[in-house]
């Protein structure tokens, strides 16, 4: 039973009750965790001593604790528009840890080279550099008028090592080398109709921007610059002003519409409208900016400007789990950016390969199932990662009996699944991994596998 016990060891809250129980060749560890009532976890394992910890389909319940309070590393930053300054907070308890610097019209961060924190400063046009976890001022890492740049937008960094920054006035989009020093302009109005750039993200071939005055999201080939067309098209799901824009961990793409109050999520393949993940209003979500994925369980935290909170939502079902922060006490005015301090950034995203196989009984007909994934920490070159679990929406399935050549514990991106669906409905698999650096920080990143019927 020592991994068993090792399992459990990695969760942040107490264990209420356990009960073992012997399912052929698998064991089933049921533990009710005190995570967001959250309700039991299974784990299974197989004859060689493999182990998972099963997650609460319906709340974020899986967290390894490394990023809670006991962390002094997990915290965030936030940039104070009307009041000039650089915030700081506790990640888990919403703590106001003080302000860090004064900033002339801040606006939004990102964690970049050496795990430092760029912040860009749209009341004097520079981009400073901020240690990533004390926000420590490390110095100017690109000053105004470099390569025409006057009001910088959200900086963020590519696969290809280099630094993007928007600028409001120009609406381009300007690239610099890793000592802020300009290299091109890599997208502007003229060729794409791009309109107040804000939030840009990658993947690894293309960048995908904000573009908050056309309702829309754009996107470009990183490698010839092309511009490739709106990814999300003006108005998709009721788009409106997109500020805030990052692809979840479940590999689909999240944007934050302030002109309706909501975060919408988008197919991270295609493009396709999903669903209004936080629909509008909810929880009094005004003018949301940020939104990032962060804290003990990689939940959605989301910046709402309108009324100086930090709200955080359940990175699954999209559901409201509470006020993080309310700033206005502390002088916190016209909230912009939120960055947590450096941990890795993973998202993934399951693909099914053309081939499966069925059990002589004819009960069980198998799939090869591939999980694409991206892992990159700024901080460490070393991100671990680990397959954490896979469940199942169909109450009925033995899971230990449906999935085959699953390592859990290990990096683990292939591995074969019972697609036979005897329900009537879709179904669906959650696959789920954990990764970690050498801070202890952690990112929880989520895929699903649609079983259709038979």
């Amino acid at each position: 039973m020592v991994f068993m016990n090792a399992v459990i060891s990695k969760l942040a809250s107490p264990i209420r009750s356990l009960t073992i129980r012997q399912s052929r060749s698998c064991v089933q560890v049921l533990a009710a965790m005190t995570v967001l009532g959250a309700a039991p976890q299974v784990a299974c394992g197989n004859d060689s001593g493999e182990s998972s910890v099963e997650e609460n389909a319906s709340a974020s319940s899986v967290s390894s604790g490394s990023a809670g309070s006991r962390n002094r590393y997990a915290n965030y930053f936030i940039s104070s528009f009307g009041s000039d300054q650089l915030m700081f907070y506790n990640e888990n308890s919403g703590k106001f840890l003080g302000v860090l610097f004064d900033v002339p019209k801040p606006v939004a961060s990102q964690i970049g080279y050496g795990g430092d924190l760029f912040l860009s400063a749209s009341g004097s046009g520079d981009v400073l550099r901020f240690d990533g976890f004390t926000g420590a001022f490390k110095g100017t890492f690109i000053h105004a008028g470099e390569g025409g740049l006057t009001s910088p937008t959200a900086p963020n960094f590519g696969p290809d090592d280099l630094a993007y920054v928007g600028d409001l006035t120009t609406n381009s989009m300007l690239r610099f080398d890793a000592n802020g020093k300009f290299i091109d302009v890599f997208a502007d109005h003229a060729t794409s109709g791009l309109l107040l750039p804000f939030m840009q993200t990658f993947d690894d071939t293309s960048m995908y921007l904000a573009s908050g005055g056309t309702n829309s999201i754009l996107r470009w080939d990183l490698k010839t610059k092309k511009f490739l067309g709106a990814f999300v098209p003006p108005g998709s799901g009721g788009l409106v002003k997109p500020i805030g824009l990052e692809f979840g961990p479940d590999g689909h793409l999240y944007a934050g519409s302030a002109g309706t109050n909501a975060v919408l999520r988008y197919n991270g393949k295609t493009g396709e409208f999903m669903d209004a993940f936080v629909p509008p209003d909810t929880a009094g979500m005004s003018d949301p900016h940020a939104i990032r994925f962060g804290g003990p369980n990689s939940n959605l935290y989301v910046v709402s400007t309108g009324n100086n909170q930090v709200l955080e939502f359940d990175r699954v079902t999209g559901a409201f789990v509470r006020v993080v922060a309310d700033g206005t006490a502390d002088g916190l005015s016209a909230s912009r950016g939120l960055t947590f301090t450096p941990r890795p950034i993973f998202n993934v995203y399951a693909s099914i390969a053309n081939n499966s196989t069925a059990d002589l009984d004819r009960r069980h007909k198998f799939q090869h199932v591939f999980v694409d994934r991206r892992l990159k920490d700024y901080s460490d070159p070393s991100p671990r990662s680990k397959l954490l679990s896979i469940t199942s929406s169909d109450k009925n399935v033995d899971i230990c009996d449906a999935v085959r050549g699953a390592k859990y514990g290990e990096p683990d991106y292939e591995f074969d699944l019972d697609f036979s669906n005897k329900t009537g409905v879709k179904q669906h698999y959650t696959i789920t991994y954990i990764a970690s650096n050498s801070h202890r920080l952690t990112t929880i990143a989520t895929t699903e596998v649609e079983v259709p019927p038979q």
